[in-house]
């Protein structure tokens, strides 16, 4: 029998990334991830639980995502949109947008993340950090996870991360329809730049202060023959956060097409 894929879980994976269900700010390279039966979780940073003679390594400066950057999305019904889009909003710092005035008249909305950067540190650096130290033991967390046969423990390494969302609204034929910007900015406050895309007039950018993370990849870490090593972890819907936070009726299921668009629908 076939294994169905969630695509809202696993639309980054042929890229290489797994997903970050609900992008938000505070997940990062050296990150570290342990899994407990089904469920995810952030544990904290490799600093915290690692002693070692050989410096941190150092984090990347951005660079644009080749393949990923200038997402198109498809469409999605208007309350599903307004609600990933609020969820995001909310991630960027704004309380309880109200967008449902300014998008009334809409039936359906296209949005995506554009300007994507990609932020990492080189595995062979995080293999030296590793190689010059040892595991702190007498933290309980790390005995869970770290001691364990039925947990797993993983490290990011590189994630994908924005702060520019693109919001199209159409109307019931289906055609771009123009949004009232002062409604819009009205109802999200300061804390977040709304304009006009130059080259396509209802196309709406909203600009946070911040990026939002929204994919990663990681390697696994185990300890095998009285010696810690990684593993290379392919990615996975298994490894996708925030898969409780939204039920199935409400979240948009979500691809990557051929052409490296990020497609929701």
């Amino acid at each position: 029998m076939a294994i169905c894929r969630d695509p809202a879980l696993s639309y980054l994976n042929d890229q290489g990334y797994n997903v970050v269900r609900l992008p938000r700010m505070g997940i990062d390279p050296l990150d570290v991830l342990g899994k407990d039966g089904r469920r995810l979780e952030r544990l904290g940073t490799l600093p915290q639980i690692w002693s070692s003679d050989t410096e941190m390594p150092q984090v990347s400066a951005p660079r644009p995502a080749v393949g990923i950057n200038g997402q198109e999305t498809a469409e999605l019904k208007l309350s599903i949109g307004l609600k990933l889009l609020g969820d995001i909003l909310k991630a960027f710092g704004v309380e309880g947008p109200e967008l449902n005035t300014a998008y009334g008249k809409a039936r359906s909305l296209q949005l995506g993340f554009l300007d994507v950067d990609v932020v990492s540190i080189d595995p062979f650096a995080i293999g030296n950090y590793l190689a010059s130290g040892d595991l702190d033991t007498r933290n309980p967390v790390v005995a869970r996870y770290f001691e364990d046969d039925d947990t797993d423990v993983y490290v990011i390494f590189e994630i994908l991360r924005s702060s520019k969302i693109a919001v199209v609204a159409k109307n019931d034929s289906g055609t771009e329809m123009s949004v009232d910007i002062e409604s819009v900015q009205d109802a999200i406050g300061g804390d977040v730049a709304v304009s006009r895309d130059s080259g396509r007039k209802n196309l709406i950018s909203y600009v946070g202060r911040q990026s939002l993370t929204f994919g990663f990849k990681v390697f696994g870490l185990a300890f095998e023959n009285g010696n810690w090593r990684v593993q290379g972890i392919a990615p996975s819907p298994d490894l996708a956060f925030d898969t409780t936070l939204a039920s199935a009726s409400v979240a948009p299921s979500t691809i990557l097409s051929t052409s490296g668009r990020v497609v929701l629908k």
